[in-house]
């Protein structure tokens, strides 16, 4: 069987736009509803939770770091310590440059995408 290479996002016009998961950068829950980030400023809006989009992504290696972001490892550029001392986080790699935060018992598991 064939990896995959492109998937379906489901846009709330009943649109479907054709994606490459490699170029998502992170997605993230927005109620019932999941936001996705691309390269550019703007986020598509699937109409599915992230759960669902967890499971359609499995192939790809995307990571959940948290019960509100699924991130693609391959966009990552660092991961450290937070601030305060306590926990982790990670930065994406630029244009995107957002810092997103690790939840504790996912740390490991995003670890593993590198092993």
């Amino acid at each position: 069987m064939t990896q995959k290479r492109h998937i379906l996002l489901r846009l709330a016009d009943r649109r479907r736009l054709v994606t490459d998961p490699r170029d998502i950068y992170y997605l993230e829950a927005d109620g019932d509803d999941t936001l996705v980030r691309f390269r550019g400023k703007e986020r598509v809006r699937d109409v599915r939770p992230l759960s669902e989009l967890e499971k359609l992504l499995k192939s790809v290696p995307f990571v959940r770091i948290h019960r509100s972001y699924l991130v693609n490892p391959a966009r990552l550029q660092e991961i450290r310590p937070r601030d305060a001392g306590r926990g982790w986080e990670v930065v994406l790699q630029p244009p995107v440059n957002r810092i997103l935060p690790i939840s504790e018992e996912r740390f490991e598991q995003l670890l593993e995408a590198y092993r």
